[in-house]
């Protein structure tokens, strides 16, 4: 008597095993890098907002001096709520008429490694991968 057996073989759930794992090896790397880019737009956000309320304080005052980011203070982290994944600084030199935003990655945020992200007050951007960098006209977010 011949019987019907159903189901599947060892070697084809090995091969689909396999099959799993080829994928999830080549989409977590991607999936890192897509939450470390993501997260950088984020901050470069961020920073653009700073900028905004700087040029609001500076048609205030008629100076960038005593200007502070919007935490009332010259450093915050960002995001404010849960893992901070960058410190962001506001350095604004003697004179008050020039500033500068830079976001640093943490030292244990995703962010490791990824470089420091910085603006000025002419609008001038500058973002290298795993270094620093000094914003000028030629210069921009994109690491160019």
């Amino acid at each position: 008597m011949v019987t019907n057996h159903q189901g599947y073989t060892i070697i084809e759930l090995l091969i689909a095993i396999a099959v799993l794992g080829i994928l999830a090896a080549i989409a977590y790397p991607s999936y890192k890098n897509y939450i470390v880019k993501t997260n950088r737009v984020d901050v470069q956000n961020e920073m653009l907002q700073e900028a905004r309320n700087l040029a609001n304080y500076k048609m205030a005052r008629g100076t960038f001096t005593g200007a502070t980011l919007s935490n009332s203070a010259t450093t915050k982290n960002y995001p404010a709520t849960g893992t901070a994944q960058y410190g962001i600084s506001l350095n604004i030199p003697a004179g008050g008429r020039s500033w500068t935003i830079s976001a640093t990655p943490k030292p244990s945020a995703n962010q490791t490694g990824d470089g420091i992200v910085q603006l000025n007050h002419r609008g001038e951007k500058c973002w290298t991968k795993g270094g620093s960098c000094t914003p000028s006209a030629t210069t921009n977010w994109d690491g160019r």
